[in-house]
């Protein structure tokens, strides 16, 4: 019997190095503290340089916040996270409207055919708001930036419904006692 995929959540930027690193390692943070397991956390670049490091600004940011990150690797986006993900969510609406032809093509490529459900959400659509590039500006941008994100967490693990794939936390404790 064939295991089961892990649902994969993947964040796009253009570079892979500010605001998709972060985004990432946020929703990892979201998903430990809630004690939720089961679900694969990443993040690419339309136009990313494959092994660029996460930009030092970002990395100061997260661990102004307490998130450590010891290894990080950009990543090129391609057919495989486009064909294989549970969501893909872009920091702009241009980048989504990119990637929902570029999803349609590589699902087409792979053989897929009748409908294609839609699993390309740019952050606006699911936060209210878009998240700007901070590349080239000072750490006070990466700030807000981590802000935007950090402040759109919560409404995305809602409206993605991850706690419906997600391995929620065994209670502990004494089971209650039932009543003859």
């Amino acid at each position: 019997m064939k295991k089961p995929k892990t649902p994969k959540i993947v964040f796009v930027c253009t570079g892979n190095t500010c605001r998709s690193p972060m985004a990432e390692q946020l929703l990892k943070r979201a998903l430990q503290q809630r004690g939720w397991k089961g679900v694969n956390v990443g993040s690419a670049g339309i136009s990313a340089k494959r092994g660029n490091p996460i930009n030092p600004k970002s990395l100061q940011v997260l661990a102004e916040n307490g998130i450590v990150v010891e290894k990080f690797s950009s990543t090129k986006l391609n057919e495989r996270i486009l064909r294989d993900s549970y969501a893909i969510v872009c920091m702009t609406e241009t980048q989504r409207e990119y990637l929902l032809d570029a999803r349609w093509h590589a699902l087409r490529k792979a053989g897929v055919e009748g409908d294609i459900v839609n699993n390309v959400y740019s952050f606006s659509e699911l936060t209210g708001y878009e998240v700007l590039d901070p590349y080239g500006r000072d750490i006070d941008c990466y700030r807000y930036v981590f802000g935007l994100l950090e402040g759109g967490m919560s409404a995305l693990i809602e409206k993605l419904r991850l706690s419906s794939i997600v391995k929620m936390p065994k209670k502990r404790g004494r089971p209650k006692k039932t009543q003859n």
